[in-house]
């Protein structure tokens, strides 16, 4: 009969057995995490792009003319090396977020892409003035954030005999464009995936203008 104790190979192979356990179990919560965190980050990605999309729907839905034409302009412009639009267009679609400020009327709507300071990717920011002239007047520093963490945001713009335009400029001088809206607007919004950069998040809308040019008298 051998003394109490553990001889030396005992000690080892049960360090080892032990070692497996809290592998293991390691393995399952931080999987497990993992799975928590990139749900979450998941959730709000679409949680973005539902009200985004919603908003500038709703925006489009009411574009106007005014004083017997549409203002509607789709322009590129350049942040770095990537190309972003900045469309811009009259709406009775008007929020107030201030107490002085009127609660309806007309109102140009403005949409643009700056780069993000916070967290990956760009923001999107939408700018809501009363009684502008686009073309004489900046739209008003700052804007309302309506998302951030974009990847990258296009429109395609459809005319009344459904050709595609990748641009649009009510102001110009193309006759399917001149004083007018688009019939349609094809929206391609995406996001930053943090699991994988190559694949953003890819949200696709098309919103149907009710009205696309001012009806002669």
């Amino acid at each position: 009969m051998r003394k109490g104790g553990f001889t030396l190979i005992e000690i080892l192979i049960a360090i080892f057995i032990l070692g497996i356990v809290l592998t293991t179990v390691y393995a399952s919560y931080t999987g497990t995490f993992r799975i928590i965190r990139d749900t979450s980050y998941d959730a709000e990605i679409y949680g973005m792009a539902r009200s985004t999309l919603d908003r500038m729907a709703r925006d489009l839905q009411s574009a106007t003319p005014y004083r017997g034409a549409f203002t509607f302009t789709a322009k590129p412009y350049n942040i770095g090396n990537r190309e972003f639009m900045r469309l811009t267009f009259r709406s009775t679609a008007h929020v107030a977020f201030g107490e002085q400020e009127l609660p309806a009327g007309i109102a140009v709507i403005e949409y643009s892409v700056d780069e993000g300071t916070e967290k990956e990717g760009y923001t999107l920011s939408r700018s809501d003035s009363l009684f502008r002239d686009p073309a004489k007047e900046e739209a008003p520093a700052g804007g309302y954030l309506l998302c951030d963490q974009v990847e990258n945001l296009t429109y395609l713009f459809y005319d009344e005999t459904g050709k595609k335009h990748k641009t649009w400029d009510s102001g110009g001088n193309d006759g399917a464009q001149k004083m007018k809206a688009p019939a349609a607007v094809a929206m391609r919004l995406a996001f930053v995936n943090k699991a994988d950069r190559e694949r953003p998040h890819l949200f696709m809308t098309r919103v149907r203008l009710p009205f696309s040019r001012q009806e002669a008298p």
